[in-house]
């Protein structure tokens, strides 16, 4: 029998023998194939024969899928799943697979380390020191804030790393309000949570942070109409995905002072081209969708992902399948 053949797409580090130990550590018998590419074009010809595919950011559109014959899974170096056309993946009997428990703690953290930032202008004074600005007046939208406890946070997607947000936002003194389609009353109130519609969240919080995955439903859910739905002193934090905020909007939003500040972690385009004015404006903290980051997070996502792999072509059915519904289980 020949080999499994396993390709890696893409990842950030150019050392995979991590995967390499769970999946040879795993019995099988297995050829490894590591690629850097995410454009769909060039994976196609690697890409055939594969039996397991394990994808970063690389674009796995219908062309890639239908492209292979013999793949049993793709597994996602992450939670979302949005590069893979779950669709066209079911459709040929492909399980996707992911990582759901994987940075919960690390984007809470940095998610509560943004309200802390936008709530006390950490991040502009700064900015305002280094310019040699020491002893001049903050613009008043700015300055003074409010303070930040009995201050209102609206979650916007309570999955793991929406409700590891709530629980945090607590200790803070903020009340939390959440919307969430597919939240039960019961759970929120386990949480501490109100849960309220998307209009009434809007209009409600001091600070609004995006938890929810890209989506059909969810992309551009924050446009021009949502954003002047806030307060004029709030804030907009997105730890989702770029595109779930329509970026000339918020740019809009930012620029004529509608909300008072954002802080980002995605983009829509990312990297960001240098001359996007979003990243001039002195009212907006971004940074290169870092969030996810520790050591402890970095080595569970390498080992659980190439376990997916190790299970299904074990026969086994991976811890987590996102695409259940388009294979047709339950």
């Amino acid at each position: 029998m020949s080999p499994y053949k396993v390709v890696i797409t893409d990842f950030g580090d150019a050392d995979h023998s991590l995967e390499a130990g769970v999946l040879h550590g795993s019995g099988l018998d297995i050829n490894l194939v590591r690629l850097q590419t995410r454009i769909p074009e060039e994976l196609i010809s690697h890409v055939g024969d594969a039996d397991a595919l394990i994808v970063q950011w690389a674009t796995i559109n219908r062309e890639v899928i239908e492209a292979m014959t013999s793949c049993k899974v793709i597994s996602r170096y992450g939670i979302g799943v949005d590069m893979v056309d779950l669709q066209a993946a079911g459709e040929h009997g492909i399980p996707v697979a992911n990582v759901p428990d994987f940075c919960i703690e690390e984007v809470s953290d940095s998610t509560i380390g943004f309200i802390y930032d936008l709530s006390r202008r950490t991040v502009f004074l700064d900015r305002l020191v280094r310019a040699g600005g020491w002893g001049q007046s903050l613009p008043t939208q700015l300055w003074p804030p409010p303070r930040l406890s009995g201050q209102t946070l609206g979650i916007v997607g309570l999955g793991n790393i929406g409700r590891a947000v709530a629980r945090k936002a607590g200790s803070l003194g903020l009340q939390v309000l959440g919307y969430d389609p597919y939240l039960g009353p019961e759970q929120a109130r386990d949480l501490g949570v109100e849960l309220v519609d998307l209009d009434d969240l809007l209009r409600r919080s001091d600070f609004v942070t995006l938890h929810c995955p890209l989506n059909d439903e969810t992309r551009g859910l924050i446009d021009a109409p949502q954003l002047a739905r806030m307060k004029p002193t709030a804030c907009l934090i997105n730890m989702a995905r770029g595109p779930v905020v329509v970026q000339a909007a918020l740019y809009e939003a930012l620029a004529n002072r509608t909300i008072t500040a954002a802080a980002l972690d995605v983009l829509e385009q990312e990297p960001p081209d240098p001359d996007d004015p979003l990243l001039h404006l002195d009212n907006i903290i971004v940074t290169p969708h870092a969030s996810s980051g520790s050591v402890a997070a970095v080595l569970q996502l390498r080992r659980d992902t190439a376990q997916n792999v190790v299970d299904a072509l074990n026969g086994k059915l991976p811890r987590s399948i996102v695409n259940r519904q388009a294979l047709g289980w339950t």
